[in-house]
């Protein structure tokens, strides 16, 4: 079978493999992540919102949405569900009677220090053929993408 070879110039197909390649990487992450949070009974949106909590103390369902970039009618479903399961609980918010606050239980706070140490474990696998140095260009070159994007809104 013979391969496509449209090229729409040096630079846009240079773009295209770039975003694919981060795409592809960016999923085969979060599967393997994903295997390890659903052994332990979460979703990666379940960990998500606990390990926020637990780095960063009690937050909003609209702070643990910007820290973990979620919407809002799912991050609803996550907390409820964490609720469900005594990992978290709701307490209303002295700022705004609007909304509530969002904290850790000790059983949230239990599952959470259960999974991370396995989650570092296959980050430190998954990044193994990359040196500090490369790691920290990584980091420094998707921030520039970022930065870029937002400065174009």
């Amino acid at each position: 079978m013979k391969k496509n070879t449209i090229s729409y110039g040096k630079e846009n197909d240079l773009n295209l493999k770039a975003l694919i390649g981060l795409s592809r990487t960016t999923q085969a992450l979060h599967r393997r992540a994903g295997a390890i949070f659903n052994q332990a009974g979460l979703t990666s949106a379940q960990f998500a919102a606990l390990e926020a909590l637990y780095h960063k103390g009690d937050l909003t369902i609209n702070e643990i949405m910007d820290s973990i970039l979620s919407t809002s009618g799912n991050m609803t479903v996550v907390i409820n569900n964490l609720e469900k399961d005594a990992m978290v609980e709701r307490h209303p918010n002295p700022n705004d009677k609007r909304s509530c606050i969002i904290a850790i239980t000790p059983k949230g706070r239990e599952k959470i220090e259960e999974i991370f140490p396995r989650h570092l474990e296959d980050l430190a696998d998954s990044f193994m053929g990359l040196e500090e140095e490369e790691k920290e260009m990584l980091v420094h070159l998707l921030k520039k993408i970022k930065t870029r994007r937002k400065s174009n809104e």
